[in-house]
């Protein structure tokens, strides 16, 4: 199994402390140009002091931007899931001790991931995964051998048998998710990502109520709402905002697979002469949605590129495209199916529906000569129609109904 990997950046402290430094100096060089003007100091001297002041404060931006930003660092293998922080040291886990996994946050604070100890590793307004692991004298044991996963935020439980800890992650990277239907697979029975429902809860309530004791707290995992990570409720992860150039190029290549989908989607229509007869609108560029479609589909087609443009601006122009691709295809073809041939004239109906009889007929049949004749009909009707305006084929669904016409020709033809 191929090992995925996903980065979740951060500022580090050399970013806060440079900006934090850089507004200190800013302000300073405020309040000295206002309190020199009224003591009344030479002017030379005001543009050394404050000119002095800005500068540093824009050397001391630049020294923090030009540094490198923090990573937490999540990887899952064949057996083993990895995870920590980028800079400083990564722990490991064997799969088959995972006892639980759900998605949290977003988090409220980038956690200090400095001690050695540090459980959590959020970062400020990202989701994280929160992943718990049956120990045992503080090593990971298969989950079947753990017996009480009372997770405790210090992320130990009472009995010392779990390993609690939240790995920040970028919501909408689809690595994100392929790490998370790998972890649910080695979890799937202790995943509980949904809301107990009011009976369960009541339920609950009673039976503890009769038996003397007090209900069961589950951990906060038994009370998450279902998360999709490559479907946030924003309408989908844009490539501008993404937190590393890493996701940036994963967004990009998850918007070409969508463009690759509706092309393969779209395709069906063209070369399939039945989808053609039966429903024509979906591919007749003088109906409205269809234009829409076809336009939309130029646009996706110009800006894209074989490979990750490397330049953020254009992919993330070309993700917003395809966006719109889809939308118009789902119009489009809802549309089509919708009206199916009900917006041609009733004669020019009932011509397409004795092509999709015929054609039926042929593809039913077995004999190479009656196919080809069968073809041949559907050939006819589908060029006259064309030629007197009636209907819009694309030039892929007119070619492939002459190929198979043809093959059907060659298949009769007796050999020499």
């Amino acid at each position: 199994m191929v090992p995925v990997t996903c980065r979740t950046e951060f500022l580090t402290g050399r970013h806060h402390r440079s900006a934090t430094a850089a507004w200190i100096l800013m302000l300073a060089a405020m309040v000295a140009l206002v309190a020199l003007n009224v003591a009344g100091v030479d002017g030379l001297v005001i543009s050394v002091v404050v000119g002095g002041a800005i500068v540093a404060s824009l050397l001391g931006a630049a020294y923090g931007r030009l540094g490198e930003r923090g990573a937490v660092l999540l990887t899952v293998d064949e057996d083993t899931v990895y995870f920590g922080n980028e800079d400083r040291t990564l722990v490991s886990y064997p799969l088959d001790s995972l006892v639980t996994v759900s998605v949290g946050g977003p988090a409220d604070a980038t956690s200090d991931m400095s001690g050695e100890r540090a459980r959590h590793l959020t970062v400020l307004g990202q989701k994280y995964l929160k992943l718990t692991f049956a120990t045992q004298n503080g090593k990971p044991v298969p989950a079947e051998q753990e017996h009480a996963p009372r997770d405790r935020e210090d992320g130990t439980d009472a009995a010392s048998e779990t390993d609690f800890w939240r790995v920040a992650v970028v919501e909408g990277d689809p690595a994100v998710a392929e790490i998370l239907a790998r972890l649910r697979r080695h979890a799937p029975e202790r995943v509980a990502t949904t809301k107990r429902t009011g009976a369960a809860k009541a339920g609950a309530t009673k039976t503890g109520a009769s038996s003397g004791r007090q209900p069961r707290t589950e951990p906060d995992a038994a009370s998450t709402e279902p998360v999709d990570l490559t479907r946030p409720p924003s309408g989908g992860p844009r490539i501008a905002d993404a937190g590393s150039d890493e996701a940036a190029q994963r967004l990009w290549e998850e918007a070409a697979r969508r463009h690759d989908e509706v092309l393969g989607a779209y395709g069906t229509y063209e070369l399939d002469p039945a989808m053609l007869l039966r429903y024509p609108a979906v591919t007749d560029v003088t109906v409205e949605q269809t234009q829409t479609f076809h336009l939309a589909l130029d646009e996706a087609m110009a800006l894209r590129t074989d490979d990750y443009p490397g330049n953020r601006s254009r992919a993330d122009a070309y993700q917003q495209s395809v966006a719109r691709l889809r939308r118009a295809w789902i119009a489009c073809e809802k549309n089509g199916r919708r009206v199916g041939a009900s917006y041609l004239e009733q004669t020019d109906q009932d011509d397409l529906d004795r092509a999709l009889k015929l054609y039926n007929h042929a593809a039913a049949s077995s004999t190479p000569a009656e196919q080809a004749t069968y073809f041949g009909r559907v050939r006819d009707i589908v060029t006259t129609m064309t030629d007197r305006g009636v209907l819009h084929p694309p030039d892929a669904a007119v070619a492939e109904l002459q190929a198979v016409t043809r093959r059907a020709l060659e298949a009769g033809t007796p050999k020499a």
